[in-house]
Parts: C-alpha cells; structure tokens; sequence
C-alpha cells in the first residue's frame, strides 16, 4: 500500500504529526504497537505552544477542560527556604494562551485519537507490530504484522517518520548512535488521586525539595491528581513497577493509604540523550525516538510536538513539489541545537534540585540567593525556553527564531485570535504606514508561497486581498516597538524568520525566505 508518510508510533509525536499532516490531505499510514491508548499519566505540562498546535487541529477548546493552571514553583533549601522562584509570565499573553499548564496525558491523547478519526487521508493501525524497515532513492518502506495476521505487509510512502520512543526500535536498526548529555538519575514517578479532605494538607502549588537526603518534587494536577517525583537512593528499588512496601514510607511526609488512591507508581532513570542523526535519507527521527530530556522543565512533550509541527510544514512543501527535499534537512539542522540548548537547561534545574552533598547544598543555597540580590526573584519559565538559532532564519535580525505572536484581534466579523483567522501559513505583519507599492510587492511575493499579509491598526478597502485586523491587546504592536520594527516575517510553523524596522527592508527579507523555499523547485 502506497501513501505519502508513513508514522511508527502513536504517542504526543506521532499523532500530533499525522493530524497535521492530515488536516492538509497527506495521505498517511499511522501504526502503533498497542491495542490502544496508553492509560497512565506520563506527561503532566504542556505550554502555550503545544496549545497553539491543538489550536491548529481545531481541539483546543476540548484539550482546556482536562487542563489547569501551572502553579507557581518553589525551590526549597536545605532548611526548608526559598532558594528558587519560577511562574508564568502575566497576561496579555503573547502567544494568545497562559504560558503553561498542568494536563492529564490520557485525555489529551484520546482527544486527538479522535481528531484522527476525522481525517479520510489518515489510516490507523492499532496492535500493528514493525519488524523492519527499508528504503530507496524513491521511497521507504515498513514491513508490518498487522492485528489478527501470520504475515507481514508492505507499506511504502515517500518518507517515513520514526515516533517509536526512546527505545526506538528504528533508530537502533539504523544503528543512529545517541550523544549522552550527562545526566542519568533514577527517581520513583508517583501519581495518586488525593481524598477531597486531605487536599488542604498538601501544598498548594508546585514545590521542588532540594534535600541532599532525598531530592524530591511534589506537583498539583488537574483534580485530585497529584504527583510526587521522588529521587532512588542506593539501595532502594528500581524495578518500573515499584514494591508498595517501600512506597509509602515515602510518601508519608505527604498522604498515608487512607488519604487517596495510588494510580500509578513506577521507577524511571531520568536521561539527557540526543540523537546524532535526525534524517537517514527517507527516515526521519521525531520526538523520544530522537532525543530524551529530564522532566525539571516539563517540555518532554512539547519538544516533541515543536518536531511535529517543524516537520510538517517542511514535508508538505516537499511531498507536493513547492520545496526541494533538500528542505528537510532544515528539520535537524533548527530542532537538534535547539532541543540540546533546552535539555541542557532542564540539566541544570535538576542538578540544582539533585545535590546529595550536604554541605554542597547549603552553599547552593547562599549562592542562589546570593545571586538574586539576596532575596528570591521570581523568573518567568517560558524566558528559559530558547529561540531557534540555526536554520530557516534570518539570524541578524531581531527576533528571528523566537514564536510570532498571536494577539487577540477584530477583522470585520471575525474577533478571536489571529491563528484563527489567517490559518497556518507564511505570513507577514506590518505595523504602521505601508505605502500602496510596497503593499502590492508584498502581496507578489507572497504569491509563490500562499502566504498572507496583514496589517495592524489599518482600515480594509474594498475586495482587498490584505488581512486588516485591530488588535485588541497589542501583543504585536508593542512586541515589534521593543525592538524597533514595524514588519515580522513568520514561518508556516509560527517560528519568525526575521523582522525590519520598515517596509522596504521587509520585504528584501520575504524575497529571501521565498527564494530559498523555491530555489530549485518547479
């Protein structure tokens, strides 16, 4: 059977991937070895990008009910003080969503199942087991054993999108070697649903317990849905599926048996693994199948996710002939730096919170406070998340690689967030003046791509083919302000190529990101 994308495995990657691509008629053949969903919390954060993505897939409404606010985290000292402070930035909010969320996996997954379910170009294979894999100067190929048969089938595509974990069975027959970033750290995982009287007992936000004598996180869920991450001591088990004995004892500085249920309790060696190779030809590596990072940052997901949507775009060009494939080499050349730069910051929280040496975690803490003028200062999460630096960007320019804004705007009848009304596609915004040649240049341009222009506080002609649109909370006009811009180019997959500080210089950019999309291309 012939399609155009081929995906093992169905996790956050994998079907975030095939929905994409789906939502724009790519025929895609998904398979994944389970008879269903994954029933247990694995992920618990997901931030305003992954929402975003949802947003995209028009199941972002329904993905909000099972979320809730991230709360604020505190880093306690050795004596219980507060050595550390990370929250979300206030609104308004950039990216059109709070910048972080606390989920439950199960629900968010099933959602976009379903999603699946909706699109004719996708075809999905439950309890489908991948023995082998292959590939030619035209297509790859997977070798199948599908649900209920002795045999394996072939399924051929133009490309093949490994989403298979961080086992990954693909990579490894690829013999694709993984760059250890040095952080190999086994803690116990424990999810409980907390008895409606005890709830204010606990905590009520987010508190990393930098302890030299057991490092350990507590976290407030959806619900009743609390986690503790607790860290395994010499001696201590490490079997997944964790003795209860030994299981409440370390619980009991929080709940007893009688104060909730456990839901699930499991043992895991926290990694930093990055693969060195991301595409071998017509395979490419997404999500845990290309890289692992420790969860101190809670952007194990979304790392996955920002590959779907960096990938999708990319293969879309190409699978129709707008882009050479050469395009995809772009994929790990953006993702791979920008997936180190981010794990090697999640390192860094948890070398801060796994300090087993007593009196190396006191100095920690004088230092940490030391460096905050002496009292604790609260630090936005998202401002550790990195932009992308290498790539499909104009590097020189302010703001390139860094996520377009999504302001909340009013165009004629429509009122809501941009994404909303110009969909996913290049686009290019102008703040200010826009001389009417300059306008027409732009929307020449643009034409070779399908993208859109639209202007910020102007007023729409009649049958104008420009996007005008009144921003409700200046999100983009103030962001532009602070670096002296009035023009941002933005990338099909939200990444801004590049902004200029007026028209003419905006549109030198657009030339340059068009001609580089279509050089070669028929």
């Amino acid at each position: 059977m012939n399609v155009d994308v081929i995906i093992v495995g169905l996790g956050p990657t994998g079907v975030t991937l095939a929905a994409l691509l789906g939502q724009h008629g790519v025929r895609v053949a998904a398979f994944d070895k389970l008879p269903d969903l994954y029933p247990l919390p694995r992920a618990i954060g997901l931030d305003h990008e992954v929402m975003r993505i949802v947003q995209e897939l028009g199941v972002a409404d329904e993905v909000l009910k099972h979320t809730a606010p991230y709360r604020p985290s505190e880093y306690r000292g050795m004596e219980g003080q507060l050595i550390k402070r990370l929250d979300m930035a206030p609104p308004p909010f950039r990216l059109g969503w709070a910048p972080n969320y606390v989920f439950e996996q199960p629900a968010f997954e099933g959602i976009l199942r379903r999603r699946l379910d909706e699109l004719d170009s996708v075809a999905v294979h439950l309890e489908a087991e991948v023995l082998g894999q292959g590939q030619n100067a035209d297509s790859a190929w997977v070798d199948v054993r599908l649900r209920g048969e002795d045999t394996a089938t072939r399924y051929s595509a133009k490309y093949l999108i490994a989403c298979d974990g961080g086992a990954s069975p693909i990579r490894t027959r690829l013999d694709i070697q993984l760059e250890d970033l040095n952080f190999h750290e086994p803690w116990l995982v424990v999810d409980a649903i907390v008895n409606d009287e005890k709830l204010a007992d606990l905590p009520q936000t987010q508190v990393q317990y930098c302890e030299a004598g057991r490092p350990s996180t507590f976290v407030v869920l959806p619900g009743n849905h609390r986690r503790w991450e607790i860290m395994l001591l010499p001696g201590d088990s490490v079997s997944p599926q964790f003795p209860e004995n030994e299981l409440w004892p370390l619980l009991e500085r929080w709940i007893t048996p009688g104060d909730g249920k456990i839901w699930r309790a499991a043992a895991y060696r926290f990694h930093g693994l990055v693969a060195q190779e991301w595409r071998r030809g017509r395979i490419l590596l997404a999500g845990d199948a290309a890289h692992m990072t420790p969860p101190f940052m809670a952007q194990g997901m979304a790392q996955g996710l920002r590959d779907a949507q960096n990938l999708t775009w990319k293969l879309e060009r190409v699978l129709s002939g707008a882009s050479e494939p050469g395009l995809l080499d772009s994929y790990m050349n953006e993702r791979r730096p920008h997936v180190i730069e981010t794990t090697m910051t999640a390192i860094e929280l948890g070398r801060v919170i796994c300090e087993r040496d007593p009196k190396l975690a006191r100095e920690r803490d004088a230092r940490l406070i030391a460096e905050q003028g002496g009292q604790v200062r609260t630090m936005a999460r998202q401002n550790m998340i990195p932009p992308l630096k290498h790539g499909l960007i104009a590097p020189a320019s302010p703001g390139a690689g860094t996520l377009f804004p999504q302001p909340n705007v009013s165009s004629g009848d429509f009122d809501g967030r941009v994404d909303d009304l110009t969909g996913r596609q290049i686009r290019v915004a102008v703040v200010g003046d826009l001389r009417d040649e300059l306008e027409a240049a732009f929307l020449k341009a643009l034409q070779p791509v399908g993208g859109s222009l639209i202007r910020f506080g102007s007023t729409a002609t009649a049958a104008s083919p420009i996007i005008h649109v009144e921003e409700r909370d200046g999100v983009m006009s103030s962001w532009l302000a602070s670096m002296g811009q009035t023009v941002a180019i933005a990338r099909a997959d939200n990444y801004v190529y590049g902004t200029a500080p007026e028209p003419g210089q905006g549109l030198e950019l657009l030339q340059e990101l068009v001609g580089k999309l279509t050089q070669g291309a028929p």
